[in-house]
Parts: C-alpha cells; sequence; structure tokens
C-alpha cells in the first residue's frame, strides 16, 4: 500500500473529492469520517430526493445507506490519498429495512464493519433522523477486492 494511512475525518474528506462529478457526489451524501471499521454520514432532505409524497424517496434512503457502507468499507483496503477502484469493495447483496420516513431535515447514517473476511466484507448500516428515530437499517455485503501478493 503506498502512501500515509489517512485517520477517519481525513479520509471522509478524500471520498467527497474524489465523489466529485460522479454519482456519490450528485446525491448530495457528506462524508463525516469513514475509517478503523466504521462510517457516519450525512444526506440533507431535497425535493429532488423525494417522490410526489414529499418524503424522502425509499431509493434515495437506499443508496445513502449503501454510500456509508462503502465507504466503510473502502478504507479497509485503501486508506490513502492514492484513487485506487480496484481496492474499493464491491456490493453484491443488500438487506434494507425502512421503518419510518421523514419530509425534512437530514438523515444521518452509521455503518460498521461485522465480517471481514478474505472474500467478503458484512456491513451493518442504521439510517436515523436528525431527532434520532430510527428510519432504516440495512445489511450489506461487499465482495473483498483481490489484495496483491508481495
Amino acid at each position: 500500500m503506498k502512501g500515509r494511512k489517512l485517520s477517519p475525518a481525513e479520509y471522509a474528506a478524500q471520498i467527497q473529492e474524489w465523489a466529485r462529478g460522479t454519482a456519490l457526489g450528485a446525491h448530495g451524501t457528506r462524508f463525516v469520517s469513514a475509517g478503523e471499521g466504521r462510517a457516519r454520514a450525512e444526506l440533507e432532505f431535497r425535493s429532488e430526493l423525494a417522490p410526489l409524497t414529499g418524503l424522502f424517496h425509499i431509493g434515495a434512503i437506499m443508496t445513502f445507506a449503501e454510500e456509508t457502507a462503502s465507504a466503510a468499507g473502502m478504507w479497509e483496503f485503501n486508506p490513502t490519498r492514492e484513487l485506487r477502484p480496484d481496492l474499493i469493495p464491491l456490493t453484491f447483496q443488500l438487506n434494507f429495512n425502512q421503518v419510518r420516513n421523514a419530509s425534512r431535515g437530514k438523515l444521518l447514517a452509521n455503518a460498521e464493519i461485522v465480517h471481514r473476511g478474505r472474500t467478503l466484507v458484512v456491513v451493518e448500516v442504521k439510517v436515523y433522523d436528525d431527532n434520532s428515530k430510527l428510519i432504516a437499517t440495512m445489511t450489506v455485503t461487499q465482495m473483498a477486492p483481490r489484495q496483491r501478493q508481495g
């Protein structure tokens, strides 16, 4: 691994920089921290994230949770400033449960790696509203990137 290992706050800022001009950047997720098996992020409510009901779209919540899980996994394999797409774990299965919704404020996601094996990483995510009420839970299974020998 090339480069200095970043702190969780530094790595979150680095993800924000990498996200510019991508779907991740357009979605609006703001990473607070990412590292040491965890990630935290925020997503402000805006009308572009809502269907006609005026609530967060379920797809926006799912995407937000998955992005946060990915940030937790990314640091595990490349905690440096060098963008290495080959070292980003790929989500291939998720289980999502929404228990309520919100129509204002921001959502907060907390992701934690609960299993890190040779080929799989499992991340649990909880999404809350800004009143600390649970909005959704997600379990994300990621394929671990192949590590170079040497």
